[in-house]
């Protein structure tokens, strides 16, 4: 049998800290240990309370929710941490650190004009505390990258790519800051990456990634031509295909209904990729995260003679997605985190 999930919730608001906690209260197999209103508290907290998860604000005072899960590295690294944002520019920046340092995951505090807001945020804790039980934290996903060589990958004989496509969610931050600060800038074809994210945190993600890698990466914008070297990563609330322009290729962003819960959707790229086969040849990478959302169109691009490499299960946050690549057939190559970088870029000619 198993046991409930210990929660500890950290906020500094009084309000909020009793919100969380009528919302975890409502989850089956969820146990609230405690709460702090302060950085320092929470660690005090977690050393007394050994909580399986912790529910982080990201502004308090004394220690900001960076430098706590900064601490908690050391302190209890097998604590999940679930990041509790507001929707700012500053809550986005900060919380997209966190991630890439080691949170699991990440919610967003309801709004005023939120019709069900408990409802909301109960269906929102309830799907990623269940993920999070089983989730050593990710201490950083930097430090599991020593080198850059793809000991067990072979290099298919005759397959080069035209472009790169990557799909993400749960993990997906801290797994692309990995891959990104190690590709070469000789890169000779566009990249895209579809990570499930909000719009605002997508353009923070994309500053992050912009920074810490030799390619130029950037929020794809309607129509915009993809170029070498270039990497391109689908806005929040929106799909993104990949179209025929001239004798290039461009963005195509679509509205329209939510793939696996999700928008935009690491399947909606593919599909797109796939249907562009076989005069454009398709490396798919499909990353860690939570859910099926890209295996389906990892298949369609291998059928399509494309080319896919999914994140091996030691090495993901969640092995949802790329597990369900592996059990669709669809993988060409299952890889730890490590070596997916030189992987990508052996097979892209990068050198």
């Amino acid at each position: 049998m198993k046991k409930n999930i210990r929660a500890l919730i950290v906020d500094d608001s009084v309000v909020f800290r009793s919100f969380m906690r009528r919302c975890l209260n409502d989850i089956d197999g969820v146990d609230v240990v405690g709460t702090a209103s302060d950085g320092k508290m929470a660690l005090r907290q977690v050393a007394q309370l050994k909580p399986d998860v912790l529910t982080l604000d990201m502004n308090m005072p004394l220690m900001n929710g960076v430098e706590v899960l900064q601490a908690l590295q050391q302190q209890a690294p097998d604590t999940s941490v679930i990041v509790v944002s507001s929707e700012t520019e500053t809550d986005a920046e900060r919380t997209i650190e966190a991630l890439e340092s080691g949170a699991c995951d990440f919610i967003i505090k309801p709004t005023a004009s939120s019709k069900d807001a408990q409802g909301e945020l109960t269906k929102s804790l309830s799907r990623r505390l269940f993920s999070a039980r089983s989730v050593a934290r990710v201490t950083s996903s930097k430090r599991m990258v020593s080198q850059t060589q793809a000991a067990s990958f072979r290099k298919p004989a005759s397959f080069r790519p035209d472009i790169i496509a990557i799909g993400s969610s749960t993990g997906g931050p801290a797994a692309l800051s990995a891959v990104f600060s190690i590709l070469p800038e000789s890169i000779p074809v566009p990249v895209t990456i579809t990570q499930h994210m909000p719009k605002l945190f997508v353009q923070s993600l994309a500053s992050r990634l912009n920074k810490e890698s030799k390619l130029t990466v950037k929020v794809a914008e309607d129509g915009m031509k993809l170029l070498p070297g270039h990497v391109y990563v689908a806005p929040g609330e929106i799909h993104m295909e990949v179209v025929r322009k001239g004798v290039g290729l461009a963005v195509k962003l679509v509205d329209g209904p939510k793939l696996h819960h999700c928008k935009p959707a690491v399947d909606r790229t593919f599909y797109s990729l796939a249907k562009l086969s076989p005069v454009v040849k398709t490396l798919a990478v499909v990353l860690t995260g939570m859910g099926a959302d890209g295996a389906d169109g990892a298949k369609k691009i291998g059928e399509a003679k494309g080319y896919v490499i999914a994140q091996d299960e030691a090495s993901s946050t969640v092995w949802g997605m790329p597990g369900s690549t592996v059990k669709a057939g669809a993988a060409n190559d299952v890889l730890p985190l490590d070596q997916i970088a030189g992987a990508i870029a052996q097979i892209a000619g990068g050198k």
